[in-house]
């Protein structure tokens, strides 16, 4: 086991288009860890169209539909 750092880089990324009273657009993106490790999540805090392939992204724990996961916002932010 190795701790990560939660710094990364967006690998791919798409924009899933729904109705604003379904919740709006959001993003699903592959994100490479610097350790090596590619996993699924999507980047928060900027909107779903501004996020790039090979972004610097840092991830945080967040909330998806009342469960914590692992989400991403930009390194710069």
């Amino acid at each position: 086991w190795k701790q990560a750092s939660g710094r990364g880089r967006v690998y791919t990324t798409t924009v899933v288009r729904r109705k604003p009273e379904r919740g709006g657009d959001y993003n699903v993106c592959m994100i490479d860890l610097d350790e090596g490790v590619r996993m699924m999540s999507r980047v928060e805090g900027i909107a779903p169209d501004d996020v790039a392939i090979d972004m610097a992204v840092i991830a945080f724990v967040g909330e998806a539909e009342g469960v914590p996961v692992v989400l991403f916002k930009p390194a710069e932010a």
